[in-house]
């Protein structure tokens, strides 16, 4: 029953607050440990990846955790990553991964136009 002073909405928000998931934490590790970055999305990864960090509250820095982040992006682009910067904290992999994603996406942007504009033989 809701007091009699009380808003509507407020009471109900009250009450949802109260609710709490027991197993957020775990979930949280089990969905980090099946993440993949896929079809090029790197933002839909980098998205997913901080939500279950911090529903999973890990450490981002963490050497293991910034591992499985690497493992989780395709080889080649990890692989470029590391090349261009040697990022060793979260923040830093962050932007290396942003900034090489931008060069891979124009580079394949270019490539998939050659067919229509180089046609020298």
């Amino acid at each position: 029953m809701i007091p009699r002073r009380s808003n509507a909405w407020k009471e109900l928000e009250k009450r949802f607050k109260a609710f709490s998931d027991y197993a957020e934490r775990e979930r949280a590790q089990d969905e980090l440990k099946k993440l993949k970055m896929k079809n090029d999305n790197l933002d839909e990864y980098l998205a997913a990846f901080e939500t279950y960090a911090l529903h999973a509250d890990i450490d981002m820095n963490d050497h293991t955790n910034l591992r499985t982040f690497a493992l989780r992006l395709p080889r080649s682009l990890a692989d470029a990553y590391i090349k261009m910067e040697n990022p060793k904290t979260y923040k830093q992999w962050r932007a290396t991964v942003q900034c090489q994603q931008k060069i891979y996406l124009k580079t394949k942007s270019l490539h998939s136009e050659y067919g229509t504009f180089n046609n020298c033989t």
